[in-house]
């Protein structure tokens, strides 16, 4: 049992591996190790899901928004300039265009999302995944119209007419294009000629010719209306990633593989230009709406603006760490987007000099915790990238990035007034934030080994602190040293006050769970029963129960007898976090070993709901006070938000 559990990760990891190779550009003997690797593993992990009779409170199936960024294959700006949409492994991210505010997350698609396109009127959304289906959304209520399936293992590009009334897709397996009458749904046309898979289609500014560019490396030019081929543009000497049409309709440029750009005269189906300057893979193109511009995208990390009449480039920007998979104009042309799936941001940059104006982003790295300020109005999360992000809940939008720690994130904590914020890392600092202005007020040097964990007392007076074999206890007013706290063999991984901060709870990589009393730093029960280390645990609110996760299983305890009362063994491998709900009747837990978010029964100890909806493994979660949303964060350093009712 353990070994297929071990492997089910390792394909699945693997298998992520392989989409990073592609959009980074690896050579193509890295995609094929890579493959073979996959398929000799079976993947074996389980995906339980309860029975909603079981459930005595409504638990979303989905996740309600996405804060921050992920794998960003494909953006998008609406035609009325109004929104932006963010194709992710996900789901697609609604963004208003005007305030960056995150509008909703789109879920429907079992797999990644490669492609998406707004219909003319920017009343529809086409998304294609994959999972070799497209959803037709209603924008901006996200409401499912229709799911189209397709004979694609993948699907790679979707484009909506310029009136409206056709979808044109593309994907993998059966190398043709399908147009779709957006009337019926129903499929009216397959366009068959190329020899390997379709990555991209677009559509001429008058709708009367697609354009399709193909892992043969050729495009191909049709008659919409017939279904006829007309032309077949050769030039390219590998894989054509992208292709549009500038805004006259005379010429189409094209990315491709080479790491050139082409553009080609329509009329003749001859190249007119070669635009040479990346070095890697050019994933995407994008002619500004005057036609006089070009902006690229690449592999090699960088977006390049293009003068077309002179063929020069007018600026050149390594604005991403690594591979860019899209870049768009707004609709008066005076901003460029930039997305890359690798550092988890998307740019925006002022197309005549470059210069950037503002970044959607995420934490670039693993998510470490996370936790909700008592007045519910902000979440906190830390991570590998050394910074804690304030998130307005409100807005589901970034407030702040503190940014000051030398090393990785791995504890945060709100005052119980909502006024501080404490931030523990791996250098052994403690650092103190206003929250009101994001600024540092105090740095605390009092640890020489990592800090694990950071926790206020209710009356936020104290401030405990957790490093290898110690945990300190700090005056919140003028952070002098209170007392110091020995017992626990390793790291200690978490702790936490009680409800009327008498007793403070450790957890720790020797397999331990210690209760103290706070008053006199004395060691008042020890409870034994991980196998393995533990990782995180939480106090429920009326202090009567503690919940510990461990990598082996999750624990309750009752608090007053020390007793174990449930083993919580549901998860595959490695159970990262576990929180009450503020009501006590139910505990939420996640793990590395198989991406989903388990809620439990406290009083029974039954396993409610499973909810998938992560591509990586899961390090922390977190209820909001109020109970009614649950933030759950990933190795990618993306945070979902579930609706609890």
């Amino acid at each position: 049992m353990e070994e297929n559990i071990y492997m089910g990760f390792i394909k699945k990891y693997l298998y992520r591996k392989l989409l990073d190779s592609y959009a980074a550009g690896q050579p193509l003997i890295y995609y094929i190790v890579i493959t073979l690797a996959i398929l000799s593993y079976p993947l074996t992990l389980e995906k339980c899901l309860a029975n909603d009779e079981d459930i005595p409170w409504h638990i979303h199936d989905k996740a309600i928004q996405q804060m921050g960024v992920s794998w960003v294959s494909k953006i998008a700006f609406s035609p009325d300039d109004n929104y932006i949409a963010v194709a992710t492994k996900v789901g697609t991210l609604i963004i208003d265009n005007k305030t960056h505010d995150s509008i909703c997350l789109l879920f429907g698609h079992k797999e990644a999302v490669q492609s998406i396109a707004f219909s003319p009127d920017s009343r529809l959304l086409a998304s294609g995944s994959l999972d070799g289906t497209i959803r037709i959304l209603n924008i901006p209520s996200g409401n499912e119209l229709h799911t189209l399936l397709t004979t694609s293992q993948t699907v790679t590009s979707v484009a909506f007419s310029p009136d409206g009334k056709h979808l044109a897709s593309s994907g993998t397996y059966d190398n043709n294009i399908v147009l779709w009458d957006t009337k019926t749904w129903q499929e009216t046309k397959s366009l068959a000629g190329h020899s390997k898979n379709v990555n991209t289609v677009a559509f001429s500014p008058d709708g009367k010719v697609l354009a399709s560019g193909s892992s043969d490396n050729n495009i191909k030019l049709w008659h919409v209306k017939t279904g006829r081929e007309l032309k077949t543009l050769r030039g390219h000497d590998y894989v054509v990633f992208e292709i549009k049409f500038s805004p006259d309709g005379k010429f189409l440029a094209s990315g491709s593989g080479d790491n050139t750009i082409r553009i080609w005269d329509i009329a003749t189906g001859k190249e007119s230009k070669i635009l040479a300057g990346h070095t890697w893979n050019v994933n995407s193109v994008d002619f500004s709406h005057d036609g006089k511009f070009l902006g690229s995208g690449s592999a090699d990390g960088t977006t390049i603006m293009w003068d077309i009449a002179t063929e020069e480039m007018i600026w050149t920007i390594k604005g991403h760490s690594r591979g860019v998979t899209s870049v768009a104009f707004t609709k008066n042309s005076t901003i460029l987007a930039s997305a890359s799936p690798f550092d988890h941001n998307i740019k925006f940059l002022e197309a005549t000099t470059g210069k950037e104006l503002s970044v959607l982003a995420g934490h670039g790295r693993d998510i470490n915790v996370m936790t909700f300020s008592p007045d519910g109005k902000y979440l906190a999360s830390a991570a590998w990238d050394r910074t804690v992000k304030i998130w307005d809940i409100a807005k589901f939008k970034e407030k702040w990035t503190l940014s000051g720690h030398k090393e990785e994130v791995n504890s945060v904590a709100f005052s119980h007034d909502s006024k501080l914020i404490a931030s523990g890392a791996h250098e052994g600092a403690i650092k103190i934030w206003d929250v009101s202005n994001g600024k540092e007020i105090k740095t605390i040097d009092g640890h020489s080994d990592s800090v694990y964990s950071v926790a206020f007392s209710h009356d936020s007076k104290i401030l405990a602190s957790s490093s290898w074999e110690e945990i300190k206890l700090w005056d919140a007013t003028t952070w002098k040293k209170i007392i110091t706290l020995t017992g626990q063999k390793k790291e200690i991984s978490s702790v936490e006050f009680n409800h009327d901060s008498t007793l403070l709870i450790s957890g720790a990589y020797d397999r331990s769970v210690m209760i103290w009393d706070v008053a006199t730093g004395q060691m008042l029960k020890e409870l034994i029963g991980h196998g393995m280390r533990v990782n995180a645990l939480d106090v429920s609110s009326d202090s009567r129960f503690i919940v510990s996760a461990g990598r082996d299983t999750v624990l309750v305890w009752d608090v007053a007898s020390g007793k174990k009362l449930w083993d919580l063994n549901g998860h595959n491998w490695g159970v990262t976090s576990s929180v009450f709900h503020p009501d006590n009747r139910l505990i939420a837990t996640c793990a590395w070993g198989d991406e989903l978010v388990m809620f439990w029964d406290v009083q029974t100890g039954k396993l409610l709901k499973s909810l998938p909806g992560h591509w990586d493994a899961l390090r922390s979660l977190a209820f909001s006070p109020d109970g009614n949303l649950l933030a759950s964060g990933a190795n990618n350093g993306i945070i979902l938000v579930w609706k609890i009712n």
